[in-house]
């Protein structure tokens, strides 16, 4: 279950010390779909810096090309950039999926299985299979979660089960650095609200990586991304682990800000957890049910 043609657009501020990770995500790029072609949006468009791309993606099976906007405006915003380029790929309806990537995160085939199967699964319900950012530490087997980073409890957040053993749940305003849409959830999202930038609620940079997260969300939940997780283990399945290949968050380098991380295994408690007991937390719960 792969998809047959996608259309993959790269977010790379040019830096020769992050080529390093558009050097291990591309290596899966071939094995993602039939056929796929790349977009990296650059904010340079100097040969020197394009031929430092070509040498890093050049022979790995797949079509790619480099676009850098005309009016960029602000440095922040070239997360958006990609948006005319899939408008535009849009047209194409040999296109059936559209992923938007920062540089530094690895999609495996596996993972794309994972969603193709899941998007069925979830299409009664109105919601999208979701991928959960994780890093790792060195001498430690162990993912961690830093866009997650306390413990959830289960029968607290928004869920469906879509058989005896799988269900998804609800994380509260998930962020996945990326998102992956077919056809018709990418003419959903750039014909309607989440095309506009004040769209949402993360920061601007960041917003262009919501996809439809925010849009047309179901009844009692808090957005439409929802993660899966085995029923009796309370375990999240690992077919949807997205790596952040920086691990900056779980391992910080000198002088760098801790951020807090969780182990991935310890997110999911069936039993209710510090965090939502406290009475603003179940507010939030109880407005997003009865909303």
């Amino acid at each position: 279950m792969l998809p047959s043609k996608l259309a993959i657009s790269v977010c790379c501020h040019f830096k020769e010390e992050r080529l390093q990770y558009l050097e291990k995500m591309s290596g899966q790029f071939a094995g993602l779909a039939s056929e796929v072609l790349v977009i990296i949006v650059s904010n340079t468009n100097q040969p020197k810096d394009l031929s430092q791309f070509d040498a890093v993606l050049r022979d790995k099976g797949f079509e790619y090309r480099f676009f850098t906007p005309d009016t960029l405006g602000h440095p922040l915003l070239l997360t958006w950039a990609h948006f005319p380029v899939f408008k535009e790929l849009l047209a194409d309806e040999s296109f059936s999926h559209f992923m938007y990537l920062e540089d530094d995160t690895l999609i495996t085939p596996i993972n794309m299985e994972f969603w193709m199967e899941a998007r069925e699964s979830l299409k009664p319900y109105g919601l999208i299979p979701s991928f959960l950012r994780v890093e790792n530490k060195a001498h430690d087997s162990a993912w961690y979660s830093s866009d997650c980073p306390h413990p959830f409890f289960v029968y607290g957040l928004p869920r469906v089960k879509v058989s005896n053993r799988l269900g998804f749940i609800n994380f509260p305003e998930l962020y996945q650095g990326m998102y992956l849409l077919d056809r018709e959830l990418m003419l959903e999202h750039l014909y309607g609200q989440s095309y506009n930038p004040n769209f949402g609620r993360w920061g601007i940079q960041e917003k262009a990586a919501q996809g439809v997260t925010f849009l047309n969300v179901p009844k009692g939940f808090t957005t439409r991304n929802v993660i899966p997780y085995d029923l009796s283990s309370y375990q999240i399945d690992g077919r949807c682990f997205i790596h952040h290949l920086p691990n900056n968050y779980a391992q910080p380098v000198d002088g760098q800000k801790i951020i807090k991380t969780m182990p991935v295994q310890k997110l999911l408690r069936p039993w209710p957890t510090k965090v939502f007991l406290k009475p603003k937390n179940l507010r939030k719960i109880l407005k997003a049910l009865i909303k």
